[in-house]
């Protein structure tokens, strides 16, 4: 009897502890789920701010004229909701267009950002064979036998650059070489930038083109027409959310909007 009693006891204290194994793995993976919620929950809404913050700054340049929002580029800082959220703004229309630019002026842009003059007229002419039509480049040769010469398992599409991205992909283009000038150019405007440029390596290339040439156009669209945003969402803990953002905005019309042009979460 007291074989079995201590049996039995045993039997009892092993499901007890069984038991509060189970119970405790269940706890722990009730937490687990909890923290993932609350972190999905906080992500969501630190995307909801930055990217409420980029149509409250782009109504205060367009439609409100606030002058505590300028497209200066310098941090500003708001809040959506609770949420604090930095942005920085700049003018899009500060940067040169890669489907409107002449040679000349792409290739004095190459050079202020560090490229070699013979590298420059280079590369200069591949963007323009690039985006235009026709299977001759600038310089009356064929352009689908260089790339096939370089290994380049594609060739021109003769046809207007997409996103800046695609400028990766120029015959003579390296990873190097797109970092130093993709900061400086675009494909949302409607034409070249001005004398009034804020980007001082687009003023120095239009300044040289100028010396050489008729001075460029003004650009089509009126400043501050387009707006590069990057806005980061501050959360708990250290957590955050960064997004990239170019739009425009219609505040004349019968129902006002921002219409966002490019979207790109940042690191």
């Amino acid at each position: 009897m007291m074989g079995q009693r201590g049996f039995a006891l045993l039997i009892v204290l092993l499901t007890m502890g069984f038991l509060a194994l189970i119970g405790t793995r269940m706890v722990a993976a009730a937490r687990f789920d909890i923290g993932v919620s609350d972190n999905l929950r906080q992500a969501a809404m630190l995307q909801a701010a930055a990217e409420g913050a980029v149509a409250q700054v782009v109504f205060a340049i367009k439609a409100a004229q606030d002058p505590r929002f300028q497209p200066d580029g310098l941090p500003k800082t708001l809040r959506i909701g609770p949420t604090p959220v930095t942005v920085h703004v700049w003018n899009e229309s500060d940067r040169v267009n890669l489907n409107t630019a002449s040679v000349p002026l792409l290739r004095a842009l190459l050079i202020q950002v560090g490229i070699r003059p013979a590298q420059a007229d280079q590369l200069a002419g591949a963007i323009h064979d690039w985006r235009t039509t026709g299977p001759a480049s600038q310089d009356g040769g064929p352009k689908a036998p260089r790339y096939q010469a370089a290994g380049l398992p594609y060739t021109p599409p003769n046809t207007p650059f997409v996103s800046v991205q695609d400028l990766a992909d120029v015959l003579g283009m390296t990873p190097e070489l797109f970092n130093r000038l993709a900061d400086h150019v675009t494909v949302l405007t409607a034409a070249d930038p001005d004398a009034s440029t804020h980007d001082p390596f687009v003023a120095q290339a239009l300044a040289q083109v100028a010396d050489t040439a008729s001075p460029a156009a003004p650009a089509a669209q009126p400043a501050g027409d387009v707006l590069r945003v990057v806005a980061t969402a501050v959360g708990l803990a250290g957590a955050h959310y960064t997004v990239m953002e170019v739009a425009s905005g219609d505040f004349q019309a019968a129902t006002s909007r921002v219409r966002i042009l490019a979207r790109e979460r940042l690191p």
